[in-house]
């Protein structure tokens, strides 16, 4: 991704910071991923968000891959500010790199699993928590309902119903299907 300057998050930047940084709550205990979204091999669904401060309209978006569930986003919009996601998480995917000569050479690259931020400057900036640089405990991120409660902590976000559970449609991991059967040559007895 080369670099490229959100104005709208540059210009607003106290109050992409207070969208960022203070709490917003949220009715959702289950989230139930059963629609396609623009891609028909994403589920997604978006759910409103209630700033402390701010009436602005801010949605969570939850998405994964219909056949690969360790492949998933979750994203906080303000279309009020931008158009693009001002808060996000990709747990796969390509690495990115953060453009930003604050940071030092080597750790501008940021692999996948991470958050999406952005700085000052209106760019945007992936970082990892100190839960996704640690293999184990980033493995058990992989999993979407206990990375859920993850973003949540991390977007300052709280479910007014606990802990958020995601629902994903039944039915849909691509298990290997065998064309012939594996049982042709056995003799029953």
């Amino acid at each position: 991704m080369a670099k490229e300057i959100i104005y709208e998050i540059k210009n607003n930047y106290d109050f992409y910071n207070g969208l960022c940084k203070e709490d917003k709550l949220t009715n959702s205990r289950v989230i139930k991923l059963i629609k396609p979204g623009n891609n028909k091999n994403i589920l997604e669904e978006a759910t409103d968000v209630r700033h402390s401060r701010f009436t602005n309209n801010i949605k969570l978006l939850v998405a994964v891959k219909r056949h690969n569930h360790k492949f998933f986003q979750f994203k906080l919009r303000c279309t009020d500010l931008c158009q693009m996601p001002f808060f996000r998480y990709d747990s796969d995917g390509e690495a990115h790199r953060n453009y930003d000569s604050n940071i030092r050479l080597e750790n501008q690259q940021v692999t996948t699993p991470h958050f999406h931020y952005y700085n000052e400057q209106g760019i945007n900036i992936a970082y990892k928590t100190p839960q996704l640089k640690k293999e184990e405990t980033r493995k058990a991120l992989e999993d979407i309902d206990i990375c859920v409660n993850h973003f949540y902590d991390e977007a300052k976000l709280i479910s007014t119903s606990g802990d958020v559970n995601i629902e994903i449609e039944p039915n849909l991991l691509n298990f290997p299907a065998f064309q012939e059967d594996p049982n042709h040559n056995v003799t029953f007895i």
